[in-house]
């Protein structure tokens, strides 16, 4: 079913226009209705879709047998019907002005080429109800195209006729190559990431062709200032007004019937109106033809064939052809992006699995059907297919009927042009318009921000003063911009904190933290997020420069933290060159982490990053770097919060005198070599370790790999968990980082004293209950700055 068509089921208000539903769902159907099986084709490989051998490769061999059949043959005619019509409405528009004598040639070619494609899609598809149309964008570019042929060449003759022609063919064959590699190489997709903004402005730009095209199908001259020294003559402007009435009457007929058979009704209508008026007011065929109400098609008398048969490849402007290539690289593009959104739609649209790669490989070999007779590209009519599923249709004959009747049309029914009233082509054209304009100029745009809207209508704009192309490379270079606008106001700094707000895994005791709450403000973190260019580069820079503004603080350390930056440029490179002269110029250092090896390379060759004994400060991850900074921090601290003994460690955590000395008393004084191993994985409990000075780290075995999980610094407890989990296990490897003191109690001790007297039990298990309630706060604060 085709435009009009699709449209008066769906309703004007809905603002489903031809050419948008092929892009949106609006139906359901089951894949078992749709006649499809899980082996019917392998994903990515088009010759396997009909797998088994001695067979032709291409055909499908399922769903031709109906639950229907007189239903899904008379929708198939209704459909070739509607296609019909729309071909002798393409044909008037690409063949407009004084090419107009040549219209039986491009509707014997567009009729051809789309049965042509709408039977071979019916017959190779994966979806039985799988119905086609062609490209009216591609019409629409292509017939601005002839109309600066026929200037260059001074007229319409054969030269120009074949020029058209082969421009045609072309568009067709590069539509094809377009699929058949976007089929192979799943490329479709991409095409979908365009700005919806600039589609809209596209969409809206070809509405505005269409109108200028009936425009010129109606009065053979097209919006320009020679249109109303043209209307002020003559019946033209009776004509356009009659053309732009009949348009209104399509709208409001189709808009309240909304049935598959309104638009060829209300057009048989039309036809038998104009008939009926002119015969009343005494005016025959000549007078008709003589008045401009009619197509001349009569030209040098001869038939389709005779002309096509005067034509020869020297009549070709193969540098013309040349000269158009961005326009018809265009038609390629537009094609590929409504091809991909049609077949997504109708994958949605009846609720099954389809292949989007095979089908649009396998439209783009029946593009070279069109590309054969001249007939410009076609693909998938999205809301036909869908609408006829939900009438009930279960075969492949839809598509196979509407096919045949175009060819029938096109063998015995191409000389009806010279008997169709420009009025009702142009009120088609009309029709067309408004709907590609009520869809993209209202109905999609609906919730759009007024810059979003200012590029619609300045693309709009370019296409009808300048052209259309310019209009698309306007719409492509605004996105641009607004991108990097709106993504520089995006603020590259995800989260920025002091050693008071973020610490490392490090566990310290008490008095450490308090030192690093008060020496720790200057130290600054920052951790980034996203793309990085000169716009969001910049933005950090301004912001450490504020931080850093602050004199009354030590500031010893800056940390860019890159574990959520997507990627950087040469010129947020540039930025951290600057960032690093302004910190070092202050006796900062500038530190990064999470940084990837290809970015550590660029930062490293720039000299953007701080250097430690000719090291750049680079950190595997942040805790690595954030320890570092607190070791830095510390240097700068009372070394008398830093060394204490076992004592006064225990003293701020525990507040009993009596306690503290229990516990003194069952202590064991033990040293580590920079490298032991405390305990493994998996040994069973024995003890748990108070350290004194010196550092170990906890390691665990993850697939082979020993991961850190946490770093024990002075006045830390080691080992106490695996005395309260079943089976009392240790559950990692701690190992030495520097020569250290520690303090043991063994479990056997402890168990000894505790049936003499459990004050000792008691004393232990307050020590421990409080240092695993500072491990739980530290850890709950760490949790909601990761949340943020």
């Amino acid at each position: 079913m085709h435009p009009a068509s699709h449209w008066a089921y769906n309703g004007i208000r809905s603002g489903k226009s031809r050419r948008a539903p092929c892009r949106w769902p609006c139906l359901g159907l089951s894949a078992t209705r749709a006649g499809l099986s899980p082996n019917r084709f392998t994903k990515g490989s088009w010759p396997a879709r009909a797998s088994e051998t001695d067979t032709m490769n291409w055909i499908q061999r399922r769903g031709y047998v109906s639950k229907t059949p007189f239903s899904d043959g008379v929708l198939g005619l209704f459909d070739g019907l509607d296609s019909a019509l729309w071909c002798y409405g393409f044909a008037t528009i690409l063949f407009a002005g004084s090419m107009t004598a040549y219209l039986p040639v491009a509707v014997m070619a567009i009729l051809v080429g789309w049965g042509l494609l709408a039977i071979f899609v019916a017959l190779t598809s994966g979806l039985n109800v799988h119905v086609t149309n062609i490209d009216e964008q591609a019409v629409v570019i292509l017939a601005g195209l002839g109309v600066s042929l026929v200037a260059a060449k001074g007229g319409a003759g054969p030269e120009s006729l074949a020029t058209l022609l082969a421009l045609t063919s072309v568009s067709a064959v590069l539509v094809a190559v377009g699929f058949l590699v976007a089929g192979r190489f799943r490329a479709a997709r991409v095409l979908e990431l365009l700005p919806f903004p600039v589609i809209c402005g596209f969409m809206a730009g070809v509405a505005w062709l269409l109108v200028n095209a009936a425009v010129l199908v109606t009065v053979d001259v097209p919006i320009s200032s020679a249109l109303p020294e043209k209307l002020a003559v003559g019946e033209d402007l009776a004509k356009l007004l009659a053309a732009l009435g009949c348009g209104v009457f399509l709208s409001v007929f189709v808009g309240r019937v909304r049935r598959v058979w309104a638009f060829p009704a209300a057009a048989l209508l039309i036809f038998i109106g104009f008939y009926a008026v002119t015969r009343w007011l005494g005016m025959d065929q000549q007078a008709l033809l003589a008045g401009g109400w009619l197509f001349d098609v009569s030209g040098n008398g001869s038939s389709v064939m005779e002309t096509l048969a005067g034509l020869s490849f020297s009549d070709i402007d193969f540098g013309f052809i040349l000269g158009s290539l961005p326009e018809l690289l265009t038609i390629v593009f537009l094609a590929l992006l409504s091809a991909s959104m049609s077949l997504t739609a109708l994958s949605s649209s009846q609720k099954v699995d389809v292949d989007g790669s095979a089908e649009i490989e396998g439209q783009g070999l029946g593009n070279l059907l069109c590309a054969v007779v001249a007939c410009p590209p076609g693909y998938t009519d999205v809301a036909g297919s869908s609408i006829y599923a939900r009438f009930g249709v279960s075969s492949r004959w839809v598509g196979l009927v509407s096919g045949i009747v175009c060819l029938l049309i096109a063998a015995f029914g191409g000389q009806l042009i010279s008997y169709l009233p420009k009025v009702l082509v142009g009120a088609t054209i009309f029709l067309f318009a408004y709907q590609l304009a009520y869809e993209w100029l209202f109905q999609r745009i609906r919730g759009f921000q007024p810059v979003d809207f200012l590029v619609v209508c300045i693309i709009l704009a370019m296409v009808i003063f300048v052209g259309f192309m310019v209009g698309i490379v306007t719409g492509i270079v605004l996105t641009l911009v607004l991108f990097v606008l709106r993504y520089s106001m995006i603020s590259a700094i995800h989260g920025r904190y002091t050693l008071r707000e973020y610490r490392s895994s490090v566990e310290r005791p008490p008095s450490v933290n308090l030192a690093l709450d008060r020496v720790g403000r200057g130290s600054l973190v920052y951790t980034l997020r996203g793309f990085l260019f000169f716009g969001t580069a910049n933005h950090v820079f301004q912001r450490i420069k504020e931080d850093l503004a602050d004199e009354n603080e030590e500031h010893l350390a800056v940390l860019l933290d890159f574990k959520r930056v997507t990627g950087i440029d040469i010129s947020a490179l540039n930025t951290f060159v600057q960032v690093r002269q302004f910190c070092e110029d202050r006796g900062i250092q500038l530190l990064y982490s999470d940084v990837p090896m290809a970015s550590q390379f660029q930062i490293s060759s720039l000299n953007a990053v701080s250097l430690e004994e000719d090291s750049p400060l680079f950190f595997e991850d942040m805790d690595y770097a954030v320890e570092y900074i607190e070791e830095l921090v510390l240097r700068h601290a009372d070394p008398s919060a830093i060394r204490m003994t076992v004592r006064e460690q225990l003293e701020q955590i525990l507040e009993s005198e009596d306690r503290i000395e229990l516990i003194m008393h069952a202590l064991q004084r033990v040293e580590c070599a920079e490298g032991d191993s405390l305990f493994a994985q998996g040994d069973r409990d024995n003890g748990f370790y108070i350290l004194e000075s010196g550092a170990l780290s906890a390691y665990i075995d993850q697939h082979g790999a020993q991961h850190r999980v946490k770093k024990f610094g002075p006045g830390s407890l080691i080992g106490e968990l695996s005395m309260f989990i079943p089976g009392k296990r240790r559950t990692a490897t701690v190992t030495a980082d520097a020569p250290s003191v520690l303090y043991f109690m063994s479990s056997e001790v402890l168990s000894a004293a505790d049936l003499r007297d459990s004050r000792l039990a008691a004393a232990v298990n307050e020590l421990i209950a409080r240092a695993l309630g500072m491990r739980i706060d530290y850890m709950n604060q760490r949790l909601m700055l990761e949340l943020d």
